[in-house]
């Protein structure tokens, strides 16, 4: 089994590695605000000459996720690129000839943006719906069963979901919440099809390669075994676990992080960070 080293900041490992992959919820952003040790952790490692790419579930579209950049004063320019869920489904979305053009939102309204300039319409019945969305979780429907009379009427009617992320839950304001990907598994479990775009898929995949030079050496920074860790290893990164995200209540929240916990959990994904840290600091 490989060894999963406790760290309290960055700056003692990243030398090695010129390019530096980082998750946004969870690992930059817990809530509605950017952290700022997360941040210095960037800036860091844009100072010691590396690459940092932002790669996310996230619904947000980029320029969303610049503006939440700007807002907390960090300069873009430490960044080489943005890659975000929700900007990759938008770009399927204008390109899809196969959903049709009308929707049933079946969360919140966060995410609707995918949606912008395009020629989709949101429809208020969902018997009049071509197809159902999720991106983020409606603020009165908070468990996956609150979705249980939709999701059974909408397998009945044989219409796709399309949802932003695969990500079952979230690290949102100190609590583990449901996200938009468990909302859909549970429509997938009741014999629904689904199509989900995920840092996982392929098509992701494909645009963060386009950014990173041929064989440098890469480390990968999120919060999730499911998501990060494995798109961590199908692009053959060096892994680096955030513990007080997604997992924090597996993996504790101490300020140094329990390495027996996330190599149980390591076990269970069969995914194995080669580094564990509480909160990204540098």
């Amino acid at each position: 089994m490989k060894t999963i080293t406790p760290i309290i900041g960055i700056s003692k490992i990243i030398d090695p590695y010129q390019t530096i992959i980082c998750g946004f919820d969870g690992v930059l952003s817990k809530g509605e605000d950017l952290l700022p040790d997360a941040l210095k952790a960037l800036k860091g490692a844009k100072e010691r000459q590396k690459d940092v790419i932002i790669f996310s579930n996230s619904f947000l579209r980029v320029w969303q996720m610049a503006e939440q950049f700007e807002k907390a004063e960090f300069d873009l320019h430490n960044l080489k690129a943005m890659i975000t869920a929700g900007e990759i489904l938008h770009y399927k979305l204008k390109n899809s000839q196969v959903l049709g053009k009308k929707y049933y939102n079946l969360g919140g309204t966060c995410s609707l943006s995918v949606f912008s300039s395009l020629p989709y319409v949101q429809t208020k019945e969902l018997s009049e719906a071509d197809f159902v969305y999720i991106g983020d979780i409606h603020p009165q429907k908070l468990t996956a069963d609150a979705y249980e009379k939709e999701l059974q009427t909408a397998v009945a009617m044989h219409l796709p979901l399309v949802c932003v992320g695969t990500d079952i839950a979230s690290h949102l304001n100190g609590n583990v919440t449901l996200s938009a990907g468990g909302v859909a598994e549970q429509y997938a479990v009741m014999g629904g099809h689904i199509m989900t775009v995920s840092k996982t898929d392929n098509d992701m995949l494909s645009y963060v390669r386009e950014c990173i030079t041929p064989k440098q050496k890469i480390l990968f920074i999120g919060d999730g075994y499911a998501s990060d860790m494995k798109a961590a290893s199908l692009l053959g990164c060096d892994m680096l676990l955030v513990a007080k995200g997604v997992h924090m209540h597996a993996l504790g929240e101490g300020y140094i992080p329990d390495v027996q916990k996330a190599r149980d959990l390591a076990v269970a994904y069969n995914l194995y960070p080669d580094y564990l840290i509480s909160e990204l600091r540098f």
